[in-house]
């Protein structure tokens, strides 16, 4: 498999509530990331075009494998920590995207048949397949990533249920961002790199409905159209947060369809390393 064409939308707004806008994001030459600054912490503008501006560099790298992302990641950590310690208090981020492992422009081919999918915090990155028409299909949505969040982890260790979790916690506490003192540990997957990615800020996926995301983003061919409704959507429901939206849609020369995997990247491994295999979804917070 090899990609043929890679297009890509970018769309975001402040929100009906917020004072100012702390998320921020990046998309070209195979690097698509969103960050949300935390709105409890100081500088969280700041913290996220922090965060932003190293992994904008990454663009002009001709490869990219997983020791050159870390070092990337550690570096916006000791960015944001020194922010943190100019401002007096602890400024943080989240991070979610796709990063392809070779330099590529929109609209052109590429050779590689994975991809990395970073996370650290609540925003995340979602993946939509095609239908042999070239459609999107709505119930192929699925969230590649998980929410290193409060609700999270009380699912994960079975103490409550994703419904008992939504009502009794609320979906702000997060156990990890970019910027705290007690360092991070972030989530890697590697996806075949073929099919449509949403990556946004908690602004969208915390104000509609998984059905609803997952129709809106099927329904508009062009990726920036369907940012701007997914946008729209989150304006036209409450607005109470920031929002940002990417649409990547990567075409290959043979989709994987049904076959579309995703597994998370073990230590002592980088993408070609992982075995095929589905991620597990079912228990997470949509």
């Amino acid at each position: 498999m090899s990609l043929e064409r890679i297009e890509a939308g970018l769309s975001g707004d402040i929100g009906l509530r917020r004072k100012d806008n702390q998320d921020s994001a990046f998309i070209g030459r195979g690097v698509y990331v969103v960050c949300d600054g935390m709105g409890g912490g100081k500088g969280g503008k700041r913290a996220s075009s922090a965060v932003i501006e190293r992994f904008a560099r990454l663009a002009d790298q001709p490869t990219r494998d997983l020791d050159m992302l870390d070092n990337t990641l550690l570096l916006a950590q000791q960015d944001v920590l020194r922010l943190g310690e100019e401002l007096g208090g602890i400024a943080g981020t989240t991070i979610s995207g796709v990063l392809l492992p070779t330099r590529v422009e929109d609209g052109a081919g590429s050779p590689d048949e994975r991809c990395y999918i970073i996370n650290v915090g609540d925003s995340r990155t979602y993946h939509m397949r095609a239908d042999a028409s070239g459609d999107w299909m709505a119930d192929s949505l699925t969230c590649i990533t998980r929410d290193h969040s409060e609700r999270q982890s009380v699912i994960d260790s079975g103490e409550m249920t994703p419904d008992e979790a939504s009502r009794l916690i609320p979906r702000n506490i997060i156990t990890q961002c970019v910027g705290v003192p007690a360092g991070i540990q972030p989530d890697w997957y590697a996806a075949c790199a073929d099919g449509r990615f949403i990556i946004c800020s908690d602004g969208l996926h915390a104000q509609i409905s998984r059905e609803r995301l997952a129709g809106i983003a099927a329904a508009y061919a062009d990726p920036q159209m369907a940012a701007n409704m997914l946008v729209r959507a989150a304006l036209d429901a409450g607005g109470y947060d920031n929002i940002t939206v990417i649409v990547v849609d990567i075409h290959a020369d043979s989709p994987s369809g049904s076959d579309w995997t995703v597994s998370k990247i073990g230590d002592d491994e980088d993408l070609y390393d992982v075995l095929d295999g589905t991620l597990q979804t079912l228990r997470t917070i949509q």
